[in-house]
């Protein structure tokens, strides 16, 4: 069978970076790239990793060293192909790092080829700026599997080829249980376990993300979560399983679950905190919830078990930019949902959505007081732009188009920064209300865990 090296493109924050506080560098442990390659090393396959953000943040910033370290680990393992996985946020630099090893192999070019989030939603864009040998859409063990066994790339199901006019999603792997554990050895797991503000403003915390499913059972216009992924979710115990194998693996024992939301398998993961209870782990998590599953008796289950923080996709404070976003939530569900975590004593973490279609400022003003009448303990304000795969992307393309018009504008649309106002409100009164919300955050933020 051959050998792949998966590289993962570095983040922006991290270029010229300099000497930083590794605590302060908040970036999760790329699980999703360690399963699939601990999966094809089970199958067979010599697999490597290079995980370009670790590589970067160690170069302190300089991407000629880092491009020369990985220049370095292609020689020494010399692999048949190079796999990229990444985000819209980091496209250009996905871009950088193909040119560079289209150089580096002089002789025989290994197969390079994509897959991840931006090239599954974009594949024909992916295309026009970056020269891939081919593209997984979608799930990518059982294409890349194939790939690696030799066979003709025209004929696997989930490979997009330069020329093809309509891709076709992979098959998914239906029963999770069937995958191996992920072998954290296979990069530098004591970095990503090491302490960090990953799940807190305020207390360092040694911590691995997990998850329990893949997919997501709703559809909000603004995310892309579920567009290409089926729902579907390990059986309990396996999940504790795998807990008490990367405990032990990565020396942890708090887990960041990145499920959409734990209660989208309600009755699976009530048996998971079951499993945890009975076994009498030590374990603390950080979990998303939506507030329309939330109920007391589950709550205080969660708490039992050993959750120690839940995450809430408020989004708004107004019902109507609620249903512009088809959240399927009310206010009333999150002022309750507050409510709960209050009454027993569990810390939740808000996020909100501002800068959306249509929004005025009686709709921010809304956001800023349900803000202060549930006091979370955590706080996020995000601003609004429209990711590719999305609902919002695809009703609004024509407007958000003339802007991208070139990968850097790509990758900064991926990063949440497009500059285009799509509220009804002039750019001066916004960027009055995305400051106060801003400095309202800070100051919860700052106490957290007081």
């Amino acid at each position: 069978m051959k050998s792949i090296l998966f590289v993962i493109p570095w983040k922006a924050s991290l270029i010229n970076c300099g000497d930083i506080d590794v605590s302060q560098y908040i970036e999760r442990a790329p699980e999703n790239v360690v399963a699939l390659a601990t999966y094809l090393n089970a199958q067979g396959a010599r697999v490597e990793i290079a995980d370009l953000n670790r590589t970067l943040l160690s170069c302190k910033g300089d991407v000629e060293c880092c491009l020369n370290l990985l220049k370095q680990q292609c020689q020494r393992f010399n692999p048949d192909i190079i796999g990229l996985s990444f985000f819209t946020a980091r496209f250009e630099y996905a871009a950088d790092i193909t040119t560079y090893l289209r150089s580096v192999f002089t002789d025989k070019t290994p197969l390079i080829i994509a897959g991840g989030v931006h090239p599954t939603l974009l594949p024909t864009i992916t295309y026009e700026y970056i020269n891939f040998d081919a593209l997984i859409i979608g799930e990518g063990e059982l294409p890349l599997a194939a790939i690696l066994k030799g066979e003709p790339l025209n004929q696997i199901q989930g490979v997009f080829l330069p020329g093809q006019d309509i891709p076709t999603a992979a098959d998914a792997i239906k029963n999770l249980d069937c995958l191996p554990f992920p072998n954290w050895d296979l990069l530098d797991k004591n970095f990503y376990a090491q302490p960090s503000y990953l799940i807190s403003y305020t207390q360092l915390n040694r911590v691995m993300p997990l998850s329990f499913s893949r997919g997501c059972m709703y559809r909000c216009n603004f995310c892309a979560h579920s567009c290409f992924l089926s729902a579907r979710c390990h059986s309990p115990e396996y999940f504790v399983e795998m807990m008490r194998l990367t405990s032990k693996q990565c020396n942890v024992n708090s887990f960041l679950i990145q499920d959409s939301s734990v209660g989208n398998f309600k009755e699976e993961w009530s048996k998971v905190c079951e499993l945890l209870i009975s076994s009498k782990t030590n374990y603390n998590w950080w979990a998303n919830l939506r507030v329309n599953q939330v109920d007391e008796d589950f709550l205080r289950l969660l708490k039992q078990a050993g959750c120690s923080k839940v995450f809430f996709g408020f989004e708004s404070g107004s019902q109507r930019i609620l249903e512009k976003m088809n959240k399927k939530i009310t206010t009333e569900q999150c002022y309750k949902a507050a409510e709960l975590c209050h009454k027993l004593d569990v810390p939740f973490y808000s996020s909100y959505i501002v800068n959306y279609f249509g929004e005025e400022e009686e709709d921010l003003r809304s956001t800023e007081e349900m803000i202060l009448q549930t006091c979370p303990t955590s706080l996020a304000i995000n601003k609004f732009s429209p990711i590719p795969g999305s609902v919002d992307y695809n009703k609004n393309e024509d407007s958000i188009k003339p802007y991208l018009t070139s990968i850097h504008n790509w990758t900064t649309l991926g990063m949440l920064l497009s500059p285009v106002l799509f509220g009804n409100m002039t750019s001066e009164r916004f960027d009055y209300w995305f400051k106060r919300l801003k400095a309202l955050k800070n100051k919860i933020n700052n106490y957290e865990d007081n």
